[in-house]
């Protein structure tokens, strides 16, 4: 039991670092240029380098109110946004999964970071891209005949009945709207969930995700007196998160 601890009490302090990593991967892909993950970590308004005690994850930019030493813009919270989900997911993880083992946990962890990113890529650019999405859906076509957690015929109509649903409904929205309400992003990923959670799960999900999307742009416009309350969010980010959950509570 003390050993469990111990490592739990590693991970907590070690998952930060990680959302941190990938928040400065996800950007320098939005970006195409690599090579500034070779560059420290960097103010989004003056851009300097941030002083060390800004870099510290989480707790830099909550003790800095978000704010940059040397300019006192507000800096982009997607860095926090990453470290936190990070920290949240192994939370999750410790607290739900009974008698764990390795293995689990790096698969629960990698496809959770993964989700991160995909997230964050959508924050940044407002699409999700088909290099990620696609092999996502076919990874939830094939983990039926690894993890025996649904049939192969469950995830097959469920990745068909996500993408046909969604895809009639993106259309009539964007023929009686004449704007995009739901973009070809989501839908391959609610394809692509439909194929890893399975067609029985699928209006759980989409319930889900809409539910909270709902809430955060109800807070957001509590919180920030925005006057246009219909302003573009990215879906992405509440896909991932509902769709990570359910899927995990089908291996528990």
């Amino acid at each position: 039991m003390d050993y469990f601890y111990a490592n739990s009490i590693f991970l907590i302090c070690l998952t930060p670092i990680i959302g941190t990593i990938v928040a400065k991967l996800v950007m320098c892909l939005a970006k195409k240029d690599i090579s500034l993950m070779l560059r420290p970590l960097e103010c989004n308004v003056c851009f300097n380098s941030l002083h060390l005690k800004e870099k510290i994850p989480l707790f830099s930019y909550i003790l800095m109110k978000g704010r940059c030493k040397i300019c006192c813009k507000l800096r982009t919270p997607i860095y926090f946004f990453s470290e936190l989900s990070s920290l949240l997911v192994l939370i999750t993880i410790l607290s739900t999964s009974k008698n764990l083992i390795f293995s689990q946990f790096i698969l629960f962890y990698s496809m959770a970071l993964f989700l991160i990113g995909l997230s964050i890529f959508d924050i940044l650019n407002k699409r999700l891209p088909d290099i990620a999405t696609l092999p996502f859906l076919l990874l939830g076509l094939s983990q039926s005949y690894w993890l025996k957690n649904i049939d192969f015929q469950d995830s097959v109509f469920g990745a068909v009945a996500g993408g046909l649903i969604t895809t009639i409904v993106a259309t009539a929205y964007h023929k009686l709207k004449g704007n995009i309400g739901i973009g070809w992003g989501d839908v391959k990923l609610i394809s692509a969930f439909g194929a890893w959670i399975g067609w029985q799960l699928l209006p759980l999900f989409i319930l889900f995700s809409s539910v909270s999307g709902i809430l955060f742009i109800l807070l957001r416009f509590i919180s920030i007196g925005r006057s246009n309350i219909w302003e573009q969010i990215p879906f992405g980010p509440f896909l991932c998160m509902s769709g990570w959950i359910i899927w995990l509570q089908t291996l528990l």
